[in-house]
């Protein structure tokens, strides 16, 4: 996996540190990076990342309201399992956003796997259709020079 420099720069001001090997899974709207798949390593179980910092902030306030319970209860567990173990299959680790039985844990994973259009998925659609602007409408949120 290679990433462009302008992309490595960028997705290491959204982390805040200098990131691991990846490749741009998506794109925001304003064409810099929003999910990153990672290299796969043992210390990482999450292929996909959420990397926007708005995109982030937007699925992290449906979680704080209820949202991965009421995802959970919206989208059935065998489902989940169903994407899980196809997840497992593919890259050969977990979903972080899984708890055993098929109980869903995370919206970011879920929404990361499928807007890297590698495993398109209900609990990602719930999420998707809840955010409220998602993105900054003035502009990306990742400020890079030049």
């Amino acid at each position: 996996m290679a990433e462009s420099s302008r992309d490595r720069e960028a997705v290491a001001r959204q982390l805040g540190r200098e990131p691991k090997p990846f490749r741009v899974a998506a794109r925001c709207p304003f064409g810099r990076p929003s999910v990153i798949e990672n290299v796969p390593e043992r210390s990482m179980p999450t292929s996909f990342w959420v990397t926007c910092q708005a995109l982030d902030r937007a699925i992290a306030r449906v979680e704080g309201t209820g949202g991965v319970r009421a995802a959970g209860e919206a989208v059935s567990e065998s489902t989940v399992e169903g994407i899980h173990d196809e997840h497992r299959s593919r890259f050969g680790s977990r979903v972080a956003g899984v708890r055993e039985g098929g109980y869903v844990k995370c919206l970011h994973a879920f929404t990361a796997i499928h807007l890297s259009g590698a495993i398109p998925n209900p609990v990602a659609e719930w999420t998707l259709q809840r955010l409220e602007k998602p993105y900054p409408e003035a502009g990306c949120c990742t400020r890079l020079e030049g």
